[in-house]
């Protein structure tokens, strides 16, 4: 872990940036709040930091906007909610296929479990639901479901788990 001389880490030294832009841009003075001026040289600061700690000029362009627009979000949370894993579309629609395939239905057919973005992160996110039809209790584990019928166990894609929300529909999420 790198730190300065006075033993701060990048990411204590990133917090403080973190608070004196948000300081600059609550400021009164335009020649302080503007960019480019004293907000514009912390933000170009902070950006600096990230990029020297191996950030991606987008990742870091993302955290910093993030950061900005949250007087209550710290850079180490909003860096750990950036770099978190995403389970990918074609991810997702192979686990609507291991429940189609555990159910017995054509994963072609326009009936059965239907793939949707989570409704509170449509990026990050997905939900496969089939409404009206109770068919969560045996996914992707397998068993006998409550009309006694025996399902096998559904194979999931590497690196994703799948949340029972309901009786009609499963959040997958990343490992």
């Amino acid at each position: 872990m790198d730190t300065t001389s006075n033993g701060a880490t990048p990411v204590q030294i990133g917090e403080q940036l973190v608070q004196l832009l948000h300081a600059a841009n609550g400021c009164s003075a335009q020649v302080v709040a503007r960019d480019p001026g004293v907000f514009g040289h912390l933000r170009a600061a902070l950006l600096e930091l990230l990029r020297t700690q191996g950030w991606e000029p987008r990742q870091a362009e993302e955290a910093v906007t993030a950061v900005t627009l949250d007087p209550n979000a710290t850079l180490q949370e909003t860096m750990r909610l950036i770099q978190a894993q995403v389970v990918t579309l074609e991810t997702a629609q192979q686990v609507r296929v291991a429940a189609c395939t555990q159910l017995g239905i054509n994963p072609g057919s326009q009936h059965g479990p239907q793939l949707l973005p989570e409704w509170d992160d449509p990026e990050r996110q997905w939900v496969i639901t089939w409404p009206g039809v109770e068919w969560t209790s045996t996914f992707p584990h397998g068993g006998f479901n409550a009309d006694g019928i025996e399902f096998p166990e559904a194979a999931l894609p590497t690196g994703v788990w799948v949340e029972r929300i309901n009786d009609y529909s499963v959040s997958v999420n990343p490992r």
